[in-house]
């Protein structure tokens, strides 16, 4: 009987040890292959920065715009600054860094199983799960594009070091607590409100957890433990708003704003279609179910339900287990989800108009809850129905990691996940042609910009830009202020644009600023334009340091209270008895620095007052202003900014005479020249 029993123990583990080093093959192939057609700007992101940082010899970089107080202290662009000296910013490093994150976060789902009494097969088992990615979407989101794959592993190793320290003693403890104390600093440093809702209510609720119910760690050790969370919070914290204090943030979605109680419902009604979707129950609409296919996705949206019942039960059973190890993870968990639950349902920040693409805010908790499960013991004797589901589901997932993902790139096109454009499977043929027509460095809306720069191995650099008022305008936020500047590039540009972009375009507003394609191509559902130079040379608004002079010039879009805009002068022009402002904004980021501008107006004698004009920034702050009897050529102000406005320049008719305004033009001047 011992021998036998001896020979199935051998058995489990090498099954479990073919598993585990299978499905690892399979996520490497997943990275560097299968990823690829699904790779989208979001994922650039780490890849563009770590261009940025390595350029500029600076890891924050001046330039660079953060977005809604997060900074990138440790994340996946961390693992490519040093590949950067011998290799492209291109796909390959960002697999690289997937693979080291991949790596970590398998680790630390094997530390965290051994925080209870498992065998070592049922720990290579749960590793072997989650190595085979569970969904497309749960394998998109914590592997390929790694965001919430960092949350899972900051929470398991939290979880681990806190757990060393509670059960070592003098300098083991010593070195526990201060590797715990690195990792509290260093989430509190990227944002301590994600990292307080993420993180901090969690840990507090593990540790008062057992010190509520009791428990063999020893009071003292939880109270120390708590001593040293909140001393990483102090520092980390400071070293946020210190840091964020030398770096541009703007702020998107980060204000969460209260829902009415309706639309809390809804979003509550939504949730189980989110929580089926991350666990891979979502069958193809309009599929037959009586094929291969539509069986196989039968037993996936059958696995996926059985999870989603079984991952509170097993949390639940975490509290009555006698483990203190698996209390502590348990109530780390519940406050996990409940935390990102709650602000998920009752605000702003989940877009509910797609519930699955905005179900992955409750993916790290829900992760965390599957780990759970995935540790509880199977008792066949007592919950006969909870094993035989847990079994299933073990089962299915462990041999489901080649369908997960081949199949995500594909399941991402045919459910539309995600925001329009934000998955594009004909890239890889844009990327093909830019490179062959030597198109080196272009604009494109956020979706096909990032991306097509990372897959072409930077030979066709493409920043993000929108299109307002029929003009181009840069996309600031996780991009930087350089790519914008006339510094950046020397020699043609070009506009790519899908077929309904384009339309949105208004080619006599650009010929204005002298834009004007020289060449024109189109591949599939896009269109791409040429110019002779770069259009930062032109466009308003886009550089922010105005290294050259910049003239905007008047249109029919051109803020303003009075007058009217004359097509043919191509002028604003305010009639003899119109009083009001005959141009306000443009409303433009203006970087630190001294400006002169001048605006190019007309205006016959008045002793009376013919014009005022006045430069504003946007808080309210008057900078420069001056009241004119006459103008007959441009009219210099000079002002000085000790930090980056949004600018307005604004012309005010007295109504006294006839007004004509041709243009305003701003350039910076040295210091010595300030006025």
């Amino acid at each position: 009987m011992i021998k036998n029993k001896k020979i199935l123990n051998h058995l489990a583990l090498g099954v479990a040890a073919a598993f585990l080093a299978i499905n690892i093959g399979l996520l490497v192939w997943y990275l560097f292959i299968e990823y690829q057609p699904e790779f989208h700007s979001d994922s650039a992101v780490k890849v563009l920065l770590a261009r940025e940082i390595f350029d500029t010899k600076d890891y924050f970089p001046n330039d660079w715009n953060y977005i809604n107080n997060d900074l990138f202290v440790f994340f996946g662009h961390t693992f490519i600054i040093p590949l950067l000296g011998f290799m492209p910013a291109g796909f390959t490093v960002h697999a690289i860094s997937g693979l080291i994150f991949s790596v970590l976060l398998l680790s630390a789902i094997w530390f965290i199983s051994g925080i209870t009494n498992l065998s070592l097969a049922r720990r290579i088992f749960i590793v072997a799960v989650a190595a085979a990615g569970v969904s497309s979407f749960m394998a998109e989101n914590l592997y390929g594009q790694v965001s919430y794959g960092f949350d899972v592993t900051v929470c398991c190793y939290l979880i681990v070091f806190a757990w060393k320290f509670f059960k070592s003693n003098g300098k083991f403890a010593v070195v526990w607590g201060a590797v715990f104390f690195l990792l509290v600093t260093l989430v509190y440093w990227e944002n301590p409100q994600r990292a307080t809702i993420s993180y901090g209510l969690p840990f507090l609720a593990a540790v008062c957890w057992l010190l509520w119910m009791g428990n063999a760690v020893g009071r003292h050790k939880l109270w120390q433990a708590l001593a040293i969370f909140f001393m990483g919070i102090g520092i980390g914290a400071s070293l946020h708003f210190y840091t964020l204090s030398g770096v541009i943030n703007i702020l998107t979605v980060g204000n969460a704003l209260w829902l009415p109680y309706k639309l809390m419902l809804k979003n509550l009604s939504l949730v189980p279609l989110g929580v089926l979707s991350i666990f891979g129950g979502f069958p193809t609409p309009g599929k037959p179910m009586v094929s291969s296919t539509g069986v196989y996705e039968a037993l996936r949206l059958a696995v996926a339900v059985i999870t989603t019942l079984l991952v509170p039960w097993a949390v639940y059973k975490a509290f009555r287990y006698a483990d203190d190890g698996m209390k502590f993870f348990g109530g780390f968990a519940v406050m996990a989800f409940a935390g990102v639950f709650f602000i998920y349902i009752t605000t702003t920040l989940a877009d509910m108009s797609d519930p699955v693409q905005s179900a992955r805010y409750l993916v790290p908790s829900l992760f965390l809850g599957f780990i759970t499960l995935l540790m509880s013991p199977i008792d066949r004797v007592r919950s006969p129905l909870p094993a035989i589901g847990m079994t299933f589901m073990i089962v299915f997932y462990l041999v489901n990691g080649y369908l997960v993902y081949h199949s995500s790139p594909k399941e991402r096109a045919e459910m539309a996940w995600g925001q329009p454009g934000q998955y594009h499977m004909q890239l890889q043929d844009l990327v093909d042609f830019l490179v062959a027509n030597k198109l080196e460095y272009g604009y494109a809306t956020y979706w096909n910009a990032g991306v097509v720069s990372v897959l072409s191995d930077e030979k066709s650099l493409v920043r993000q830009i929108s299109i307002k008022n029929g003009i181009p305008v840069p996309v600031r936020h996780l991009s930087s202020n350089r790519w914008y500047r006339p510094s950046a590039w020397h020699g043609e540009t070009f506009l790519l644009l899908t077929n309904e972009e384009a339309k949105h375009i208004k080619w006599d507003a650009l010929e204005a600023y002298n834009v004007e394609p020289i060449r024109h191509y189109a591949i599939k559902d896009f269109e791409i334009y040429v110019f002779k130079d770069n259009l930062a040379n032109h466009l308003p608004g886009w550089d922010t340091r105005f290294e050259t002079p910049f003239k905007f010039v008047m249109n029919e879009h051109a803020s303003k209270q009075i007058g009217h805009f004359d097509k043919e002068e191509r002028v604003l022009v305010a009639e003899q008895g119109e009083s009001g402002a005959l141009h306000y904004g443009p409303y433009i980021k203006v970087d630190p620095g001294h400006y002169k501008v001048s605006f190019d107006i007309l205006a016959a004698h008045n002793p009376a007052g013919a014009v005022r004009l006045d430069v504003v920034g946007n808080e309210g702050k008057m900078y420069a202003e001056t009241m004119l009897t006459a103008s007959e050529h441009p009219q210099p102000l000079y002002f000085t900014l000790d930090k980056a406005q949004i600018m307005e320049f604004r012309v005010w008719a007295s109504g006294n005479e006839r007004l004509v305004l041709k243009g305003i033009t701003i350039e910076r001047l040295p210091s010595a020249n300030a006025q």
